[in-house]
């Protein structure tokens, strides 16, 4: 389920515009998962919403939204896995409706494509390569599935998807993940955390705070 979450949080924030200030961190995922690019999302839903329905038994009852609890669900996912631990602040506000559609980036999308979608969103090249370090985790063919950790770069810089000898090669990665490596800015990037755990920990870290700000209205 860490994986699921962990894409939850980011397709909640990442429909973030800054030139239309609008969309972000504010629980709007939940009227959009019919949209094609959140297939699968629907359990990592359903999960937040059984937190939201065991916690109006507690003391913390209207304390916390359903953007914080996407939030900080994303942040523990990172942690249980091996992850680093992430700070996250609390009190969002949640969306009466849905963002506007067409602002995720496709899985197939070059570096371009993928730089001027984050830049779009006040993002730069090092949170996509640091946040993109997600991957580590699920099904996508980058070490063990359910441990945070740099395999995820690792992997990019062996290209396990170009072996003709592996008739699983075609499943590794996505094509976005692979585009990653041939880009000059995204390689030094990712030599670097391949090199150092800690450092990608601690930058995955920030860019995760600024995705799960982006966007946020605040009680």
């Amino acid at each position: 389920m860490a994986p699921v979450i962990l894409r939850l949080a980011y397709h909640d924030a990442a429909t973030f515009s800054a030139a239309a200030g609008d969309g972000g961190a504010n629980a709007s995922i939940q009227f959009e998962l019919g949209r094609p690019e959140n297939t699968g999302l629907k359990r990592g839903w359903r999960l937040i919403e059984q937190v939201s329905d065991e916690l109006k038994k507690t003391p913390a009852a209207g304390k916390l939204s359903n953007a914080d609890l996407i939030a900080l669900a994303g942040a523990h996912a990172v942690a249980v896995c091996g992850g680093p631990v992430i700070d996250v602040p609390v009190g969002r506000v949640d969306a009466a409706g849905p963002d506007p559609e067409y602002r995720m980036v496709s899985e197939k999308a070059g570096v371009a494509a993928l730089v001027a979608n984050f830049a779009e969103k006040g993002l730069g090249v090092q949170q996509l390569v640091a946040l993109s370090g997600a991957h580590t985790i699920g099904g996508k063919g980058f070490g063990d599935p359910v441990t945070f950790d740099n395999a995820y770069y690792t992997s990019l810089l062996a290209k396990p998807w170009l072996n003709p000898n592996d008739p699983m090669a075609d499943m590794i990665g996505l094509p976005s993940d692979h585009a990653l490596p041939d880009d000059p800015e995204c390689l030094k990037l990712i030599e670097t955390y391949a090199a150092d755990q800690q450092r990608f920990f601690k930058d995955f870290a920030a860019a995760y705070q600024q995705l799960t700000n982006l966007g946020a209205v605040w009680a």
